[in-house]
């Protein structure tokens, strides 16, 4: 299955500096952010692809194994990139122009290749005929000549010891999605108000990831919503319902799957971690949605969100983060 090309998404060359897709990401993120683009649904879509393709691109790791899927799946990375730099349209206009040249390619290929010369094409089936003769030799006399304990191992190798196969093969460890909320098997699943217009945009540093938790301040101080950050990412988090709110963040790099809390029965975790905190316990988010003569009033808030910022986190342990 063809791989999401992201380069395409920020208009950057598959060799692009780490600051040269910040700055494609940031201008694209200004753009088609989902406020300058209100009812704009095509806009929101486009908005969250390219979330997606910064949360990939901007880290190096998660970066290296995307071009290794996109070489293996999609070929020459840097042939799709040179086309590129001549198009201006859309993601989708390019990937059909790309098929039409390729069809056309082959059929320009399929049709010269019936005008090459005949002489060559009988060099090449009589080196084909040489090739298969002395193939035959060689396993006719590897065949004669093989002993008892060669044989044995060749059998060996045609039926491996399984147990032995599968420990020397790593475990591959899956990337969080950029759009993940992991502890929901802990938490429950999302409360969310479809009508409501109650927001919170928050925007994450690049210091680190960060798993962000909206809690209610009344008792008995439930978390509605757990939400995964890649670091240097914005995310809107909408339909909250009325009521007063507080965040938990749970800084960190390079997530775990096979990391585990509160007696295992919390799974994932960062590998490298800030920390745990508790952001706006004092100055809660007072979440109010009502209609007036002139439409609907609702409450939006935008906060930016590091574990350096020490004077708006609060420390806590993990035990009071997944309470």
């Amino acid at each position: 299955m063809q791989t999401k090309n992201y380069y395409i998404l920020l208009g950057v060359r598959n060799t692009a500096t780490a600051e040269e897709i910040k700055i494609a990401y940031r201008n694209l993120a200004k753009k088609y952010h989902p406020d300058k683009n209100p009812n704009n649904r095509t806009a929101e879509e486009f908005f969250k692809e390219i979330q997606q393709a910064y949360a990939i691109l901007s880290d190096p790791d998660k970066r290296r194994m995307y071009d290794l899927k996109s070489a293996a799946g999609n070929g020459s990375a840097a042939s799709q990139q040179k086309a590129y730099t001549q198009y201006n349209g859309n993601a989708y206009q390019y990937a059909q122009q790309q098929a039409q040249k390729k069809n056309q390619f082959y059929t320009t290929h399929k049709k010269s290749s019936k005008k090459k010369d005949k002489t060559e094409s009988y060099q090449i089936l009589v080196s084909i005929a040489v090739a298969f003769v002395l193939l035959y030799f060689i396993i006719s006399y590897s065949s004669d000549k093989a002993t008892e304990p060669m044989r044995q191992a060749i059998e060996n190798q045609k039926q491996p010891d399984t147990k032995k196969s599968t420990a020397q093969i790593p475990e591959s460890k899956p990337l969080i999605s950029a759009y993940a909320s992991p502890y929901c098997g802990f938490f429950g699943d999302p409360v969310v108000n479809e009508n409501s217009k109650n927001n919170i945009i928050i925007h994450n540093s690049e210091v680190s990831e960060a798993i962000v938790c909206l809690v209610e301040c009344n008792n008995p101080k439930r978390t509605i919503r757990n939400q995964y950050m890649n670091a240097g990412t914005t995310f809107k988090m909408n339909n909250i319902p009325d009521g007063n709110y507080f965040l938990k963040v749970y800084y960190g790099n390079t997530w775990d799957t096979s990391k585990t809390f509160v007696n295992n029965t919390v799974r994932g975790g960062f590998t490298n971690e800030f920390g745990f905190s508790e952001l706006n316990r004092t100055n809660s988010f007072k979440m109010k949605q009502y209609e007036t003569d002139s439409g609907i009033s609702f409450s939006s808030y935008e906060i930016g969100i590091s574990p350096n910022l020490k004077k708006s986190n609060s420390p806590i342990t993990s035990e009071q983060f997944f309470k």
